[in-house]
């Protein structure tokens, strides 16, 4: 399935491996492409403009949930572009390149396959890009996205913060439908196997020694220099993904408001939205701006965005 970088009216780049990238990138704006070796597949990442150009120690780092009505859709897939435009703040979009050869397939997050090395490629080559701009990394995502977020953070080796809202911790205990799509598509299960009663504990023997399906870890959320969770209070995944997560650093209940395991990694739950339904965009763009002073102490942030 080719993909459509036209759609996003900006320039292609196409990098013959990570090396010659980090050599001679230097904070372009435009879609750039990367490979790797062994015929792994590349990442497309998008730069704006004002990456090269920003004054910030920070730098924002977009991760996407699912394509909604994907349909004849194709990719690349990126995210936060008109957030960081209306705010003039650099960002980096990462696509997700499970989504480019199977059109049937709107979440994939940014796992790959049993063949695939691709959070490890995406986590060298985002520490490439933090060599080249010598910034914090705010690692940011919703839903899926949120997934993909925590699951690269917990294995980049720099300096990172962390803003997800609503996210999976297990790929399993999500949507079935969605969940089934993607091992079909990227394990190759049949039918039948997808149709047994126990069909998760007999996947998972063979996804999980191929790729992380759950970020179900202490590091996941202490790891960050910064941590930001927002959860909302009717969303199903309160139960099945914020709550077995929490509990592995808190024995704590938790509650509505600010639930802080200490000054800098906090888990805030509210009605932000209905159900899974994520934050308002205005109330994301507020807490990207205050997490892009490196300083801010996230105990200290606002979490409630009011029109002035």
């Amino acid at each position: 399935m080719k993909k459509n970088y036209s759609q996003w009216k900006n320039l292609h780049y196409s990098w013959d491996n990570l090396d010659d990238f980090e050599k001679r990138w230097d904070g372009l704006p435009g879609i750039h492409t990367v490979h790797f070796e062994d015929a792994q597949n590349p990442i497309d990442i998008y730069v704006n403009e004002h990456v090269k150009s920003s004054v910030h120690q920070v730098q924002p780092v977009f991760f996407t949930g699912a394509v909604s009505q994907r349909g004849d859709k194709k990719g690349p897939f990126f995210s936060g572009l008109g957030l960081t435009h209306s705010r003039q703040l650099p960002l980096i979009a990462v696509a997700d390149p499970s989504l480019d050869d199977d059109p049937s397939l709107s979440l994939g997050w940014y796992t790959g396959g049993p063949e695939d090395a691709l959070v490890s490629n995406l986590v060298r080559l985002l520490e490439a890009v933090q060599r080249t701009l010598a910034r914090e990394m705010i690692f940011i995502g919703g839903s899926g996205g949120g997934f993909a977020a925590l699951n690269v953070g917990r294995q980049f080796s720099g300096t990172y913060s962390l803003l997800v809202w609503n996210p999976q911790t297990d790929v399993y205990e999500y949507a079935e439908r969605f969940v089934k799509l993607f091992l079909k598509s990227r394990f190759n299960f049949a039918h039948a196997s997808l149709a047994r009663s126990d069909w998760k504990d007999f996947c998972k023997i063979r996804t999980d020694s191929k790729i992380s399906t759950n970020v179900l870890a202490v590091e996941t959320v202490l790891r960050p220099r910064r941590f930001v969770y927002l959860q909302n209070a009717s969303d199903w995944h309160r139960e099945k993904h914020l709550i077995p997560l929490w509990s592995l650093v808190s024995t704590k209940d938790i509650i509505e408001g600010p639930n802080l395991i200490d000054s800098n990694h906090i888990v805030f739950v509210d009605q932000f939205a209905e159900g899974h339904a994520p934050p308002s965009a205005k109330l994301i763009g507020f807490l990207i701006n205050q997490l892009m002073e490196e300083s801010a102490v996230v105990e200290d942030l606002k979490f409630e965005y009011v029109d002035k």
